[in-house]
């Protein structure tokens, strides 16, 4: 579905964004539950190099996710029908939350493996991070005029 009408294109950007973060949120909560209750860590040892492959992951996914959204939406035609610019202001979104939300999950997964307090730290900060990055009006139009 493209929306031609900007209104019902900020709309399901918003819902889009929350969604995300509702399920990086949730999936949180339910690896708090686990660690509260005495089943994380689940691995067995052995896993501090995880501990540096996450916080490696959770510095370079948030950088290429801000560097390829930019590049994208700098790289939108001016002039374009809406239609066809929302639908690419709509794939740099889904590009830069997905790869925020991928250094997310494997940190709380290490989290889940290891019980290391950082890597639950880092999953956090990039929760925050998923959520300050929310389509806001002003945003949304820098984005159609390829500023971003």
């Amino acid at each position: 579905m493209t929306p031609t009408d900007p209104i019902e294109f900020r709309r399901s950007l918003t819902i889009l964004h929350g969604a995300l973060c509702l399920g990086c949120a949730m999936f949180m909560g339910v690896v708090a539950f686990l660690w509260s209750e005495g089943t994380v860590p689940m691995g067995q040892g052995g896993l501090a190099v995880l501990s540096n492959v996450g916080l490696a992951a959770a510095v370079v996914l948030p950088t290429l996710a801000i560097v390829l959204f930019r590049q994208r939406i700098r790289a939108l035609p001016l002039g374009t029908p809406f239609p066809e610019l929302s639908n690419g202001v709509r794939a740099a979104c889904i590009l830069h939350w997905a790869l925020i939300e991928s250094a997310l999950f494997f940190n709380l997964v290490i989290f889940m493996l290891s019980a290391m307090l950082p890597a639950a730290g880092l999953a956090l900060v990039l929760l925050l991070l998923l959520i300050l990055r929310a389509p806001s009006e002003k945003r949304i139009q820098r984005w159609l005029t390829g500023t971003a």
